[in-house]
């Protein structure tokens, strides 16, 4: 290649240095080169960098483009669709008329041929390709998948898309898409030459029937392909109804779905190897856990099941307290999974004696048992409903190895003084073989004690028991009375970590918790203090 004697070819100054090859020159309007020799045309398009494919550090490697504007660059067509025209770069924040204007030569929207980008395409260039229309997507019978298949749709507005789609009926006209939540004018004209309500048919689909294979669950929109979220009390993992055959080919590939989403919901790893033992003497787990409305749709969620499961068989819990369990059946699916094991991380946790049982009572609480637990065993002897109109109890009376303990489930719906609670307590008959789990939010106490009456406090009163991003203060406590003071090992513990899942909703996205409670649990020898050798 020959330049004109005595003159020198250079790159800008401004230009920072280009992973890109340096053997092939871009057009530049600063470049000061020879006009002995032309760039053929084709030559300068194949350094161009298409800003439709090209990765974040590629995006760097452009003058005047640091990391966050590249961030801001491969947002936009994430959410708002490609860029159509190189002026369009103007809308991202931080680029403006000066950027522009540097890097305008050194960039396309378009690949011109199967050589426009010698480079290895990023994830994010494969994923932005996958988007290319080759068919209309139809509006009224498209899953949440096919929808987030369409250039410009992301997934929560997919999910806004059938949300709105079920409460108001199928879509008459593209233009009522405007109507749905989060959609934008801007961002309706990039989607809408990619939709149709027409069937293939060219007939409008304007009554959409409901498959035989339909079925309602609290799952996940990631798990079965379409999303409707319903009002529900007061849960953030609300149930969804999910249509089978409006999402995968086939029930097997739900499953795998799942199982890739688990793999990305990590375990936390226990603190100790609990196993029914400590100091060598022979104990047990007790744990409380307010489920916050937990019905058998939400049961039903994958997710929900595998986050329960998992957080009872790490902890190695031999009995549960629940509270507000709304129905049966939601309970029994949780024993189902414990006993009969089909969710991957479930049936891997070897430590399970699947000989779980579960009693729940019309007042909205619940027990579950491991009946092995080792080789202690545990029985529930009696099981009744206190009636008491400030809150919801139920006491059951379980023998533990060599004990026998009274165990009071609570739940405060109304504010309640501490005195209160104190004067009840006194009418139990045997108040010094007593263990009192539940949620006690709100309990009205003036201050930070360790003791109701006669019982100890595992917790401080109204420690913050809330999970993680929970406005809400929850307090939930574990007290013991009398003789099973004695009987404490020093152990407890607040769960915190493992009680989300990516399948489980979260408002418009996914990675919810199971309840906003944190479950509480507490240590106890089965063996009198005597024959501990205390």
């Amino acid at each position: 290649m020959l330049v004109k004697m005595g003159q020198t070819s250079s790159f800008p100054k401004s230009r920072r240095r280009s992973l890109r090859s340096p053997f092939l020159f871009r057009r530049s309007s600063k470049a000061n080169l020879s006009h002995t020799f032309s760039l053929p045309e084709e030559c300068s398009k194949i350094e161009q960098l298409n800003v439709n494919f090209a990765s974040e550090e590629e995006l760097m490697t452009l003058p005047g483009i640091n990391r966050e504007i590249a961030k801001g660059i491969i947002r936009h067509r994430q959410q708002i669709g490609r860029f159509r025209k190189i002026e369009d770069l103007a809308l991202v924040p931080g680029i403006g008329a000066e950027n522009l204007d540097r890097i305008k030569a050194e960039v396309c929207v378009r690949s011109n041929n199967s050589n426009s980008n010698s480079r290895a395409q990023s994830v994010d260039s494969l994923k932005c390709e996958t988007r290319i229309q080759s068919k209309l997507i139809n509006l009224n019978k498209a899953s949440v998948f096919d929808l987030q298949e369409t250039l410009g749709i992301t997934q929560e507005m997919a999910a806004n898309i059938v949300c709105y789609r079920t409460k108001k009926g199928d879509f008459k006209k593209i233009e009522d898409l405007l109507k749905v939540k989060s959609i934008s004018a801007m961002r309706y004209t990039n989607m809408c030459q990619h939709l149709t309500i027409e069937d293939e048919s060219g007939d409008s689909n304007l009554s959409r029937t409901t498959s035989a294979s339909e079925v309602r669950t609290n799952g996940s929109v990631l798990a079965n392909g379409t999303s409707t979220p319903t009002k529900h009390r007061k849960t953030s993992s609300a149930p969804v109804k999910l249509h089978v055959a409006n999402g995968l080919p086939s029930p097997s590939s739900l499953g795998d779905i799942f199982d890739l989403l688990s793999a990305y919901s990590h375990r936390p790893i226990p603190e100790e190897d609990f196993r029914f033992k400590r100091n060598g003497k022979d104990a047990i787990r007790v744990a409380t856990w307010n489920l916050d409305g937990f019905s058998f749709e939400k049961a039903q969620n994958m997710g929900v099941r595998e986050v329960v499961c998992r957080t009872i068989l790490e902890n190695r819990w031999s009995i549960v307290c629940f509270q507000d369990v709304l129905e049966e059946e939601a309970l029994q699916l949780i024993v189902d999974e414990l006993n009969f094991p089909r969710l991957r991380k479930v049936t891997e946790f070897r430590a399970n004696s699947r000989e779980w049982q579960c009693s729940v009572l019309d007042s909205h609480l619940a027990f579950i048992y491991d009946t092995q637990s080792g080789s202690i065993g545990v029985d529930m002897i009696t099981l009744k409903q206190e009636t008491l109109e400030e809150y919801r109890a139920a006491l059951a009376e379980f023998t533990v190895g060599l004990v026998r303990l009274q165990i009071l489930n609570v739940e405060l719906h109304e504010k309640v003084p501490v005195e209160m609670i104190e004067e009840k307590l006194k009418e139990l008959k045997d108040p010094n073989q007593l263990v009192v789990l539940g949620d006690f939010t709100n309990l009205v106490c003036g201050d930070q004690r360790r003791e109701i009456g006669n019982l100890q406090a595992v917790l401080p009163v109204q420690s913050n028991t809330s999970s993680n991003n929970v406005k809400t203060k929850y307090s939930d406590n574990i007290l013991v009375s009398g003789n099973v003071k004695s009987l404490l090992t020093g152990s407890w513990s607040v769960v915190r970590q493992g009680l989300t899942h990516l399948a489980i909703p979260n408002g418009w996205s996914w990675g919810g918790t199971v309840s906003p409670h944190c479950p509480i649990w507490t240590e106890l020898y089965v063996a009198p203090p005597s024959e501990n050798g205390f």
